[in-house]
C-alpha cells in the first residue's frame, strides 16, 4: 500500500511540474524559432554558405582522439599482459599523428 501511495505520490508531481513548467515557459512563434535548427546557420538561404572542412576536419580529431583516451583508460586498468596492445596502439596514434602533421591538417590558422 506505501509504494502505491509512493508511486501515485511520484506521478501526480511529476504531472504537476510538467503542467507547470508548460504554462510559466515563453512561447514565441517567431519564423526562427519554428525553423530547424542546422548547426548555427540559416536554414534559408545560400548553400555555398557553409562552414569550412577545416574545422570538420579538426572535429574529426579531437573525437578521435577522446576515443584513444577512452581506449587508454581500459588499458591501465588491465594486467600486465596487455603491454603489448598497448605499445601496438600508441604506435598506430603515433603513426596517425605523424600523417596528420605530414600533411599539414594540424595547423590552427585558416
Amino acid at each position: 500500500l506505501v509504494l502505491i501511495m509512493v508511486l501515485l505520490f511520484t506521478l501526480v508531481l511529476l504531472l504537476a511540474f510538467y503542467v507547470v513548467n508548460f504554462v510559466l515557459s515563453i512561447k514565441d512563434m517567431g519564423k526562427n524559432k519554428i525553423s530547424a535548427f542546422e548547426c548555427g546557420f540559416a536554414s534559408v538561404g545560400k548553400i555555398q554558405n557553409s562552414f569550412s572542412i577545416h574545422f570538420f576536419i579538426m572535429m574529426l580529431m579531437f573525437v578521435i582522439f577522446d576515443l584513444e583516451i577512452v581506449m587508454f583508460l581500459g588499458i591501465l586498468v588491465s594486467d600486465l599482459s596487455s603491454y603489448v596492445s598497448f605499445l601496438l596502439m600508441i604506435f598506430f596514434i603515433l603513426g596517425g599523428f605523424y600523417m596528420e602533421w605530414w600533411y599539414g591538417k594540424l595547423v590552427w590558422v585558416i
